[in-house]
This record gives structure tokens, sequence and C-alpha cells, in this order.
């Protein structure tokens, strides 16, 4: 049996991706991880994170942090997009 909580934090994630369903906005992100926003950026501007990366402008011009909203699901369930496509996917019909 799956705990509670987990199915909770499933559901939440879920209301995430359809509410941001290209990219996740930094502050969402966090607020979903339990995370510091500064933290996460820091983070994503470094590379340390295989769901997102963050770039600055211009020296000393706004960093911007982009999280696709694909990549973010598919690490946090710890899932593939193979698995998710064809287990997703409506079945064949026969080809005459």
């Amino acid at each position: 049996m799956v705990p509670s909580i987990i199915t909770e934090r499933i559901g939440t994630l879920e209301a995430l991706i359809e509410r941001y369903p290209l990219k996740i906005p930094l502050t969402k992100a966090a607020e979903f991880l339990d995370v510091n926003a500064d933290g996460l950026m820091a983070a994503l501007m470094r590379g340390n994170t295989p769901f997102g990366f963050a770039y600055q402008k211009q020296d000393g011009g706004n960093r911007v942090a982009v999280i696709p909203t694909a990549t973010f699901y598919l690490w946090f369930t710890n899932t593939n997009g193979i698995n998710v496509r064809t287990h997703d996917m409506p079945k064949k019909g026969k080809v005459s």
C-alpha cells in the first residue's frame, strides 16, 4: 500500500503540471520541493539539478530559471519518457 503522503504529493504534482504545462515557475517549483527559491536558483545556476537550468542574461543582469514541466515530472517520479508514453498511449488499431 502506498502511504497517503505519497499519493498526496503526486496529486499536488499533477495539479502543478496541469497549471504549468510547459515550464514551472521557479517559485512554484521551490514551494513544491519545500526549499528556498534563492537556493534553488543557485543550484540551477551551478547546473546541480537534473530537471532544469538557469542563466544570467548579461553581467549583472537578471537571472532566468527554466524548469521544463515534463523533465521535472519525470525526475520527481523517477520514470522515463518511454514508459510514460507507452503506458498512456491509446492502443493502435490494425493496419489494413
